[in-house]
């Protein structure tokens, strides 16, 4: 065997050595960079579900709504319980409370199931979220949200009315399933879908203080306020926002935050990433298909 260096294959012959090994070297290092890239990057993912029992006065589109709040929730529950573990989390002394608050409007939605099954002579029906944050640009945000008095304060009230909100539709959902009259039923069914309308516009406000902050410091992110108040037009948390987010540069605004990792969003889906607080249910356009029809108000 010959004390020759082995030539590399894809260098041409009549290359100089050391240029050969200065383009070997600089391969070499975008690729460990690049894998250093992806080692720092923590990616999370988090399958979350929720479920509505049907009773005899629910409607299918109800129940979904009822779901998707509690798969949410628990998505929610998950991704601040393990941002507590998290070193870059950790350390900035954050607490659990303030994750729920500020993190809704940063996870990322990848897809969104609904089942519906039967379990004995009752309708259940699940939806099964994916999502996805980054942890490091979970950190950065959290950093900016509480350094923003406006969106910290803003964020907080309106955690805090959904958290009264969920009460009451606890406490409505019990009222509809013992009304004995029509007239009761028709009020607990439109109550009910007032408290969820409610609940899903300020969701959409959140979203809209998000935005500023992290995304856009310049300018409105007005789409979201005018769902948030086609939703439910007496939302005097979108009068607020308008007025604080309309005229003003959030103090110290930054460069965009939000997630900057890339999504490909599975088949069948709308090809537009959404956040936890984004997700609105709309009524499916043809009835479900099951092999065990039932009867009754159910649909």
């Amino acid at each position: 065997m010959s004390g020759r260096i082995s030539q590399l294959p894809f260098f041409p012959n009549h290359l100089p050595r050391n240029l050969v090994h200065s383009l070997a070297f600089c391969l070499a290092f975008v690729a460990t960079s690049s894998a250093a890239s992806l080692a720092l990057a923590d990616i999370r993912v988090v399958n979350a579900q929720g479920e509505h029992r049907m009773g005899d006065r629910d409607t299918r589109e109800d129940a979904i709504r009822l779901a998707t709040e509690v798969a949410k929730r628990n998505a929610l529950e998950q991704v601040a319980t393990y941002l507590e573990s998290v070193t870059v989390v950790h350390d900035m002394d954050v607490t659990r409370d303030e994750i729920r608050t500020y993190t809704a409007g940063l996870v990322v939605v990848l897809n969104q199931q609904v089942a519906t099954t039967l379990d004995g002579d009752v309708v259940v029906v699940r939806v099964d979220l994916l999502a996805q944050m980054d942890t490091d640009e979970v950190a950065k945000a959290i950093t900016a949200l509480r350094e923003n008095e406006d969106a910290r304060v803003q964020l907080a009230s309106l955690k805090k009315e959904n958290e009264q909100l969920q009460e009451e539709l606890n406490a409505v959902n019990q009222t509809l399933g013992h009304a004995a009259t029509p007239e009761q039923v028709q009020q607990a069914a439109q109550k009910r879908k007032e408290i969820l309308n409610r609940v899903q516009s300020n969701a959409m406000v959140s979203q809209a203080w998000t935005n500023w902050v992290l995304v856009s410091p310049i300018g409105v992110p007005q789409g979201l306020l005018n769902s948030a108040s086609g939703l439910y037009p007496a939302n005097p948390h979108v009068a607020i926002a308008q007025q604080f987010i309309a005229n003003r540069q959030p103090l110290g605004a930054r460069q965009p935050q939000m997630p900057k990792y890339e999504i490909v969003p599975p088949p069948g889906s709308s090809g537009v990433p959404r956040t936890l607080n984004e997700m609105i249910h709309r009524a499916p356009t043809r009835p479900p298909q099951s092999s065990h029809p039932r009867g009754g108000d159910r649909r």
